[in-house]
């Protein structure tokens, strides 16, 4: 795996590996015989010519596929010069993000209101210190439920599936190569106080995601590719702590005693970090 080259995955498959210094998420192109389908616009036109230039030599970019709105999904939109395809949510909501002033005065005014979180502010800041020619192209293709896109030699579903971390959370399964790429979907709510889980979102989205039955889980920030059997122990795991929140409340200790108690040992730090975040899940019912 290389952060600044394509990885190959399947056939099909192909993957920008995400970077954490400045929060670039994962980019795919899926190729076909009539071109590539590229999943997320990255966080910058620096992040989407990274991977443009990696395909110079694969295949000539035909769509892009949104997962979400969240800024380092759609920043590098106008790098693009092909159609958008995306949730008739995250349409509206990047149609919105367009009009904003993006300044740092602007930034920093958004985090204080309470609109923006002062991680993304950084981030924001770290990709793009200069944001005054900052441009985004919203949606030319927009959905519902699902769409499909045939790209020649293989099929790509595009499917609103939602969750905790957006409501306009959509999935990109390539049919014949078997691979989900997920987006952000699987994580928790980062922009309404603490980080965030709840089973009534959580729990249906697992069974969803785990329905596909695929090969390999591309999750957004996540370094790399899923298996089948790791995405399945991974959302066990997510399932028995939700489940134990649920059971025992508000109870952080007895909660914490409990999964000691059953797995023989100290919780993990990313264990305790989901723990807490099911505990936010409750409180904000």
């Amino acid at each position: 795996m290389t952060r600044s080259n394509l990885n190959q995955l399947t056939e099909h498959v192909y993957w920008l590996a995400p970077d954490a210094t400045t929060d670039r998420p994962v980019l795919g192109a899926i190729l076909g015989n009539k071109g590539a389908l590229i999943v997320d616009a990255g966080n910058s036109p620096a992040h989407a010519n990274l991977l443009l230039e990696g395909l110079t030599q694969l295949a000539e970019p035909k769509y892009v596929a949104l997962t979400h709105w969240h800024w380092d999904h759609v920043f590098g939109t106008a790098a693009f010069d092909i159609p958008i395809v995306a949730h008739e949510e995250t349409k509206r909501i990047v149609e919105q993000m367009a009009q904003l002033d993006w300044s740092d005065s602007a930034l920093d005014r958004r985090v204080a209101e309470g609109t923006e979180i002062g991680f993304c502010r950084d981030m924001m800041k770290a990709e793009l210190p200069e944001r005054s020619h900052l441009r985004l192209k919203t949606a030319d293709i927009s959905f519902g439920t699902q769409i499909e896109l045939d790209m020649g030699g293989i099929s790509c579903q595009i499917r609103h599936v939602g969750g905790d971390h957006s409501s306009d959370s959509s999935v990109v399964y390539v049919r014949g190569d078997n691979v989900l790429f997920l987006g952000d979907c699987l994580y928790e709510d980062l922009h309404h106080g603490p980080r965030r889980y709840t089973t009534q979102k959580l729990f249906p989205l697992i069974n969803l995601l785990l329905a596909y039955g695929a090969d390999y889980y591309l999750l957004g920030h996540d370094l790399e590719p899923m298996s089948r059997q790791q995405m399945v122990e991974y959302t066990g795991l997510l399932r028995s702590i939700g489940q134990e929140v649920e059971r025992l409340g508000d109870d952080r200790e007895r909660i914490i005693q409990s999964r000691q108690q059953s797995t023989g040992r100290p919780l993990e730090k990313e264990h305790l970090e989901i723990v807490d975040a099911f505990l936010a899940g409750l409180q904000r019912r």
